[in-house]
């Protein structure tokens, strides 16, 4: 069935249309036209009005799928008139107008498409008393319209709403992708920015001990070997999702600043049970620790920088603060790049707000992320070291 309906007999009817075969199985009442020509001794010259008549409503029939708005009404008027025209002779033309009411079911606006379907009955009553038809007859043929006219009515409507609901759902699926790529985007930023960066200063210090110490060279390297393979690892987690633990993105920053020859402070008065229900909050502040401290590494030329956290009682927040005292705002510092972008979207996602504070010398970055509800109160953990 999906090959036939991709075939849309040749193009009759429109791409993405959703009625499938139906709109050829109706045709199946358009042989009532040649009942009575059948039965009857009939002239050429009347068969041949029937037949004209007939294909002239066949094509008009099948471009109605492709029409709207003027030409869809022209359409309507052309099988009306061609059942006005027909059924003094061939009471079997009444059939025409019931096809008109389901050409008019078709228009956008319900108001419209209702004052088709009934005068398009009306006129088929019309029709039937001038051809001084039965009266019965003209109840039965309007009726017919009627309900055919109705139900095409309520299929319309469907079909445009299972459209508009097409379009959306590609809409959503189209800003899911989109999401999905830059959060594997950031992610691999937020992990590469920092791993290689390791790497290469543990590399350097390798290379510069390779003449002087070699048993610690060897040692260096070996941990750029052993970063190399979790760098690997944290590759398919970000492909998969990446979920960061605050307490190891705290030992990764400092290895990774006191491998760049930078002494560090923590003051850390959290305790990592404290994000309990918070994990996106903990997730945030970890990928925040991981870019800020790789910043720094990279681009500070700092000799001391301080990683400070701590929870704010009211307003309930947590706040996350590296400091250190390299270039800051001097000519040369780094402007503002895709780390510390992804890091503000992250942060602004949960309500919650970056400052970078770059002095003359030196750069304070704090976070601020707000807590929803109040956590149960727990035993901070207060480390001090340098």
């Amino acid at each position: 069935m999906s090959d036939f309906n991709r075939a849309r007999f040749f193009h009759f009817l429109p791409e993405g249309q959703t009625l499938g075969w139906t709109p050829h199985a109706w045709l199946v009442f358009l042989p009532v036209l040649f009942v009575q020509p059948a039965l009857q001794p009939t002239s050429a010259i009347a068969w041949a009005w029937f037949g004209g008549g007939a294909a002239l409503f066949v094509a008009s029939y099948f471009r109605v799928h492709w029409a709207s708005g003027q030409e869809l009404r022209a359409h309507v008027v052309f099988q009306a008139a061609l059942g006005v025209a027909l059924s003094p002779v061939n009471p079997g033309a009444y059939v025409l107008f019931t096809y008109a009411a389901s050409a008019g079911a078709r228009a956008r606006r319900t108001r419209e498409a209702i004052a088709w379907i009934l005068g398009v009955a009306a006129i088929g009553v019309g029709a039937a008393a001038a051809a001084h038809a039965p009266f019965s007859y003209s109840i039965g043929d309007a009726m017919f319209t009627l309900l055919i006219g109705g139900v095409s009515l309520q299929r319309a409507q469907t079909d445009r709403a299972n459209e508009r609901l097409r379009v959306a759902n590609e809409e959503i699926e189209r800003l899911a992708a989109i999401a999905e790529r830059e959060r594997i985007a950031r992610d691999l930023h937020d992990l590469l920015g920092h791993t290689l960066s390791l790497i290469v200063l543990k590399s350097e210090l390798a290379s510069r001990l390779a003449e002087r110490d070699v048993t610690r060279a060897v040692r260096e390297i070996r941990d750029v070997e052993t970063v190399s393979r979790a760098a690997l690892e944290e590759v398919r987690d970000a492909i998969r999702g990446f979920r960061p633990r605050l307490d190891t993105e705290l030992a990764r920053a400092r290895q990774l600043l006191n491998t760049g020859g930078i002494s560090v402070v923590v003051d850390w008065a959290i305790a990592s049970d404290d994000f309990t229900g918070w994990e996106p909050v903990a997730e945030t502040l970890a990928l925040a620790l991981r870019e800020a401290a790789t910043n720094i590494a990279r681009h500070s030329g700092a000799r001391r920088a301080t990683i400070r956290a701590w929870r704010n009682p009211s307003p309930h927040s947590l706040h996350l603060e590296l400091t250190d005292d390299g270039v800051g705002g001097r000519a040369g510092a780094p402007k503002e790049g895709n780390g510390l972008r992804g890091m503000r979207e992250r942060i602004e996602a949960l309500s919650g707000t970056l400052t970078v504070d770059a002095a003359h010398t030196g750069t304070r970055l704090t976070v601020a992320l707000p807590l929803r509800a109040v956590a149960p109160t727990r035993a901070a953990l207060r480390v001090v070291g340098a």
